[in-house]
């Protein structure tokens, strides 16, 4: 009679394990479904859990009718139903996944997150010991179970596949970027410039435009013969060149440094790029007439999938901090799935900068003239504000993305969009 009391408490907690863990999985599989504009990922980890909760909620209903012992015949207790040992494995598998990606994060609650999944884990193994052991295990029973850990197998390498392969490969690189220059008449002292840059979406998918700036640029050139001999040309391709367009030989003449002309953005910070609608920004510039030879005109933009969440509710904050004289921008992302809050964090930002500064110059203040905006995506956290300076500098520090297995700054997003554009003119 003890044994069978024993029994029944396990039975009835397993039941009440279950059900936790179903009810958990419909509500936040319910509350994800409902989201507008969210991408396939969140709908389809919506979809995943209502069924996951639906099947341990009808294994916990199983379980409490097993819980019995009255209906027990001759007192042994009978083998579980096969749903009971469906939802014990099909949890091991959400619980190996939320293991590995709390160990992918470095949010402050990945202890939590960690505990969590190996406790899913334990108790599910400890279920299937429990319910599946030699004299209630068939043929049937192991086929279904085979069948069920291939195709929870399968969407998670399909999942691992699309977010890790496909996306970056696939989802990036998808702006078209060009830039022109000509003189459209005089006005006093100055020259009349006009510049086009055209960019358009030419990928399958819309972006979002993070940030754009160009700069303009003049230059003088002196009158410096050189023949063109293998040593004096060899000498501009043996090393790596930061400017290539501005170093670069020239028989007759030599270029002196330019000075920065004007400078801006061409494209609205997160305006919307649709596929294959083009879009251009034209600028007209008053150039001194005489002073220069030669303008330049470079343009860049970066852009990330249409997908990524950005707040449409406050706009980007920027800042410069005290001893940094680069620009930077903080962009909250309002990403509401509940799974993603409780796996990941809750506070979300992409954090932008604006690399403004010569550094090569002795006046670190002086600007340089390939200005460049690129963004990153900082770990999400549970404390609410925005990075702090010290995450922001860690994420572009340029000797960490220098050095392999370094975790303090983070590359560029694989699946985001960095064109550049440059022409130049000679006046």
């Amino acid at each position: 009679m003890q044994a069978v009391r024993k029994a029944v408490a396990v039975i009835h907690a397993f039941a009440a394990f279950l059900a936790a863990v179903g009810l958990t999985a419909i509500v936040v599989g319910v509350h994800d479904a409902s989201l507008d504009q969210v991408g396939f990922g969140v709908t389809a980890g919506s979809v995943l859990l209502i069924a996951l909760g639906v099947t341990l909620s009808t294994a916990a209903y199983q379980l409490i009718l097993l819980g019995r012992p009255r209906s027990w015949p001759d007192g042994m207790r009978p083998p579980a139903k096969l749903v009971v040992l469906a939802a014990f494995f099909l949890t091991v598998l959400v619980g190996i996944y939320i293991l590995f990606a709390g160990l992918g994060t470095a949010s402050s609650q990945w202890p939590v997150v960690v505990a969590v999944a190996v406790v899913l884990i334990v108790v599910s193994l400890l279920g299937v010991r429990f319910f599946g052991g030699r004299e209630h295990v068939t043929l049937p029973k192991v086929g279904a179970a085979v069948v069920l850990g291939v195709i929870g197998t399968t969407i998670g390498a399909w999942e691992f596949w699309y977010q890790n392969q496909y996306a970056p490969s696939h989802g990036g690189r998808a702006v078209a970027l060009s830039a022109q220059l000509h003189r459209d008449g005089k006005q006093g002292a100055y020259d009349v410039i006009r510049a086009t840059v055209n960019y358009q979406d030419v990928g399958s998918k819309s972006v979002w435009v993070l940030g754009s700036v160009y700069t303009l640029t003049g230059s003088r050139v002196v009158r410096c013969r050189q023949p063109a001999t293998l040593t004096s040309i060899r000498n501009y391709f043996d090393y790596s060149l930061v400017d290539p367009q501005k170093i670069r030989y020239m028989a007759d003449v030599r270029e002196k440094p330019s000075a920065v002309l004007a400078a801006g953005k061409f494209v609205g910070d997160g305006k919307h790029l649709d596929p294959d609608v083009s879009s251009s920004r034209n600028l007209v510039f008053l150039v001194p007439r005489h002073q220069y030879q030669l303008l330049r005109l470079r343009a860049e933009l970066f852009a990330i999938p249409g997908s990524v969440e950005l707040s449409q509710r406050t706009p980007p904050q920027y800042v410069i901090f005290p001893g940094d004289n680069e620009l930077y921008g903080f962009w909250h992302l309002d990403d509401n799935s509940w799974f993603h809050d409780l796996v990941y964090g809750r506070e979300r930002w992409v954090v932008v900068r604006y690399e403004l500064v010569d550094v090569a110059h002795p006046q670190p203040r002086t600007i340089a003239p390939p200005m460049r905006v690129t963004a990153r995506f900082p770990d999400p956290t549970w404390g609410e504000g925005r990075p702090s300076q010290a995450t922001a500098e860690r994420l572009f520090s340029l000797q960490a993305e220098e050095t392999p297995g370094s975790a303090q700054a983070k590359p560029p997003p694989g699946d985001a969009s960095e064109p550049f554009a440059d022409t130049e003119m000679a006046l």
